[in-house]
């Protein structure tokens, strides 16, 4: 998993190398930029930097300052370096290092065949600092450039450890922004790495130095990456069908059979163990899964070691019943959909699961926005990661908040999970991550297990490639457990 930090924390954890370096440090860092931006070029250009033309927005902070530092290495490499100074200020190092090996536009001066010409554009306009959108001549030069960023061509534009005009916290845009094609960033990633990655384009972080000082720093969340997957549950030697943990399903209705069937697809996807499904709908799941135990009750169900209950079982009063009695266990239990809707409209409910967390026993809630609304009293909040701590604070619980990038709070941190695309918002999508979640707390009950269940079903909905229905997510689960669980075969 990959540490994310604040802006705030990496610039308290780059200060003792400041003290000690000074200037060096944003060479360092320059250095490391005006690598990477010949890398880049030499992905389009055999020479790399060698003749290439490069256009630099040079604005009054240190953005600034490691953007003409890592112009002046580019053209000791060769390149043709134009700069449009877009703050009130240059940095003053910088700009004399630089000097005479690059052309000095005028402040305000912006030829559009600075842009045309430009096989490269580096964004140094503001950097993780900022807050609210861009003014002056940055938001000209942004609202510029992005006019030629239109179906998808453009200049490529190399943002200075974030774009221009994006809320380095939230990943949100303001009226004007820099969308990137590369981002270079240093210390570790921001939020506005994960949750604006569209902005972003492909990001390269680079330690500068500051790895072992950001380790006295607790992370604002860790991005769980696919090759976490490679510590999903697999049987033993001596395992059978109980051992790695059987989950209970209930979910469905006569309304809404396919939640059930779904949500159990899910869980017998993602893991060897028995399933046991109790419900209206257990002879449409038994023949839709012959090998899971079905019952028309919770009560009749057998022994399980979590529940997953909510998909489309509807909101009265026997529902509300059934959901009362498994809070009252002490065993792990998911509650989506119907069942959230539940604890929405129902005090009672609300505070058996803060008294669970009271006791050890361990709930997640898997809501969407809407559904998050409905529990918290409020939407989701621009950062996202704090709305969903916030909730899970107030019920003494684990919450997986839906989304492009899922987060999953607990209360001892946070967890993300980028889907890398959105066709996993399709109905019963949400039925079939039901499932795989409650199998893996089945196995064990902690925040992390939930984030990997979230992974796969994030990678089973991208390995569908295209618009997907739910069953065709459910059916690549068993293809990315596979894959996750044996990577050299």
């Amino acid at each position: 998993m990959i540490p994310v930090h604040t802006p705030d924390t990496v610039r308290a954890a780059e200060r003792p190398l400041l003290e000690k370096l000074g200037g060096g440090l944003m060479r360092r860092a320059a250095h490391s930029l005006a690598v990477d931006c010949d890398r880049i070029l030499r992905d389009r250009r055999r020479a790399g930097a060698a003749g290439a033309k490069v256009l630099v927005l040079a604005g009054s902070g240190g953005n600034g300052g490691d953007a003409l530092f890592a112009a002046a290495e580019l053209a000791r490499r060769g390149a043709g370096v134009t700069v449009w100074p877009v703050g009130s200020t240059l940095h003053g190092e910088a700009s004399a290092f630089l000097g005479t090996h690059a052309r000095w536009r005028e402040p305000g001066e912006q030829p559009v065949r600075d842009i045309r010409d430009a096989d490269l554009i580096i964004d140094g306009i503001v950097g993780i600092g900022a807050s609210g959108g861009l003014r002056g001549h940055g938001a000209d030069s942004a609202r510029i450039i992005r006019g030629h960023q239109t179906g998808g061509t453009g200049p490529t534009v190399v943002a200075v450890d974030i774009p221009s005009g994006v809320d380095p916290m939230t990943g949100h845009t303001h009226d004007d922004h820099l969308p990137a094609t590369h981002t270079v960033t240093f210390g570790a990633l921001k939020p506005v790495h994960v949750f604006g990655a569209e902005h972003c384009g492909t990001v390269t972080c680079h330690g500068l130095g500051i790895d072992r000082e950001l380790e006295n720093h607790t992370p604002y969340a860790r991005l769980v990456e696919r090759g976490d997957l490679a510590a999903w549950p697999r049987p033993g030697r001596t395992s059978d069908k109980y051992t790695g943990g059987v989950v209970g399903i209930h979910a469905g209705s006569g309304r809404y059979p396919g939640a059930a069937v779904l949500a159990t697809a899910g869980a017998r996807r993602a893991t060897s163990p028995m399933v046991r499904f109790a419900g209206s709908c257990h002879g449409a799941v038994t023949t839709a899964h012959p090998e899971v135990i079905g019952t028309a009750t919770t009560g009749e169900a057998g022994q399980v070691q979590a529940w997953a209950v909510g998909p489309g079982t509807g909101t009265g009063d026997d529902e509300a019943g059934i959901l009362a009695d498994l809070l009252a266990t002490d065993l792990p239990v998911l509650l989506d959909a119907d069942a959230l809707t539940l604890v929405s409209s129902r005090t009672e409910l609300a505070e058996a699961i803060t008294a669970r967390g009271h006791r050890g026993a361990f709930t997640v809630l898997t809501p969407h926005d809407r559904e998050f609304r409905r529990l918290a009293g409020t939407a989701p909040g621009p950062d996202r990661i704090a709305s969903a701590r916030a909730l899970a604070e107030k019920l003494n619980c684990c919450v997986l908040l839906k989304g492009r990038v899922t987060v999953i709070a607990g209360v001892d941190g946070c967890l993300l999970v980028d889907a890398g695309c959105s066709w996993a918002a399709t109905p019963g999508s949400g039925d079939v991550l039901t499932g795989i979640t409650g199998a893996a707390i089945a196995h064990r009950a902690d925040p992390g297990m939930v984030a990997l269940a979230a992974k796969i079903h994030a990678e089973a909905a991208l390995a569908c490639g295209g618009p997907v229905p739910s069953g065709d997510i459910a059916e690549a689960v068993r293809g990315v457990v596979r894959e996750a669980v044996n990577p050299d075969r």
